[in-house]
């Protein structure tokens, strides 16, 4: 995992997104997750990943893309990446940042 872009990542949820500190930590368990399961780290690699690992790993991906400023992994709207967001975090324990 890249330090660098997981903090980038958390700069975008609180600054962008207006997610709260505890409700990042959650969101970042669940993008390591899914990328593990698409086969990367979470760094700048996984921003560019093959899609094939399903809906979640196509919205953390783009996330991270978004998040480091080179685009995303795919065509995936705020509205799908809010909504995914949002069920992580209703569904994983709060965790801090």
């Amino acid at each position: 995992m890249n330090s660098i872009v997981e903090e980038k990542v958390k700069g975008y949820l609180r600054n962008r997104l207006q997610y709260d500190p505890h409700d990042c930590g959650a969101i970042l368990a669940n993008m390591r997750r899914a990328a593990r399961v698409a086969g990367y780290v979470l760094d700048h690699r996984f921003a560019s990943a093959g899609l094939g690992a399903g809906p979640d790993a196509r919205v953390a991906s783009n996330l991270v893309g978004r998040s480091i400023g080179g685009g995303g992994g795919g065509a995936v709207n705020e509205y799908l990446i809010k909504r995914t967001l949002d069920r992580w975090v209703r569904t994983t324990q709060p965790m801090g940042m």
